[in-house]
């Protein structure tokens, strides 16, 4: 059988516009991660990719744990490269160890990309409410029942209390005569 001779095919590399989501470890601090993210764009600008957009959302947590990290510092890139560039882009951002996810899809010419803001959530103190009483979700496990407590003998069971005997012992519990009622 004769062997196919391989034809090098010249691919005229016709620049396309990606985007790109990494996550970064979060364990970086922050000068580490933005010299990264420096090395990263000089990398895409010497391999013929130009960044059009970059957006940093900072650290924020996981939806599940990737590794041995609950969380991770997002980095949001619109740039736009040849696309003969594309799978070496993806074997340099798998190999790099301080990230540890990424995304590389391809847009559409008049995609716009909304930068991302975090919603702060004002809650205003609500006047005359009264706290919703706390539910405790329900449990399969049986407790037993608490021990009925030895009832305590009442002294001077069969008499009756006149005001003036109640208030000589609530001045000796409170101390004092300075409560004249």
């Amino acid at each position: 059988m004769a062997k196919k001779k391989e034809v090098a095919r010249v691919v005229d590399p016709i620049d396309k516009k990606y985007e790109l989501m990494l996550v970064l470890q979060p364990e970086l601090l922050e000068s580490a991660t933005e010299k990264k993210l420096k090395e990263f764009e000089k990398y895409l600008e010497d391999n013929g990719g130009t960044v059009d957009m970059k957006d940093n959302w900072g650290k924020q947590k996981l939806a599940y744990k990737i590794g041995k990290f609950n969380a991770g510092t997002y980095v949001v890139y619109n740039v736009t490269l040849p696309t003969t560039f594309n799978s070496e882009l993806d074997d340099h951002v798998r190999i790099d160890k301080d990230i540890i996810r990424f995304l590389h899809i391809s847009l559409k010419d008049n995609y716009q990309y909304t930068k991302f803001e975090e919603e702060v959530v004002v809650e205003e103190p609500k006047k005359d409410e009264r706290p919703a009483p706390s539910r405790r979700p329900e449990t399969t496990t049986h407790k037993a029942a608490p021990k009925a407590k030895a009832p305590t003998e009442i002294k001077d069971k069969g008499k009756k209390a006149d005001a003036s005997s109640l208030d000589d012992k609530l001045d000796k519990l409170l101390g004092g005569d300075d409560l004249k009622i």
